[in-house]
């Protein structure tokens, strides 16, 4: 029988933050702009259709008399149609500001840290986060520091 265990190499630590929102405020008033701005472009097309429509409308009632006959069962249906699409957007808005939130939360704790004296510490984003070129030059600044603190501390 075989008591050894098998050696098994280290499994790299893989960072998922289970959190939605990390920074809450930063986050509601980021998916607040993204809704406000939708819902300013949805306003803006349905009062335009509207105008059109009516325009239309006035010179060519038998045209468009179906339409409005039917208007309130069109109407239910738009509505519902809208809300599916709102709840889209607050979804979309949720995810894009948390890949904003998280890196600014990730560079907030690694300040933290260095400002504690932990001159080792380096900001590590997830692939896909917005701010990749600014943990590049941050880390590269760190490195300086703490190169420059070492041999200050040596000499």
């Amino acid at each position: 029988m075989n008591t050894q265990t098998p050696q098994t190499s280290p499994k790299t630590q893989i960072f998922k933050r289970r959190t939605i929102f990390i920074k809450k405020s930063l986050q509601l008033r980021y998916m607040a702009l993204i809704i406000l701005s939708v819902l300013a472009g949805l306003l803006i097309v349905a009062l335009e259709l509207t105008f059109t429509l009516n325009e239309v409308f006035d010179q060519y009632p038998v045209l468009l008399q179906p339409l409005y006959d039917n208007f309130s069962t069109i109407a239910y249906g738009f509505i519902y149609k809208l809300l599916i699409y709102v709840v889209f957007v607050v979804l979309i808005s949720a995810i894009l500001s948390h890949r904003m939130a998280g890196p600014i939360y990730r560079f907030e704790q690694t300040c933290k840290a260095v400002a504690k004296g932990d001159y080792s510490q380096r900001v590590h984003l997830r692939k896909g986060d917005q701010m990749m070129e600014l943990q590049d030059e941050f880390n590269k600044m760190m490195d300086h520091i703490e190169t420059d603190f070492k041999q200050n501390k040596k000499g």
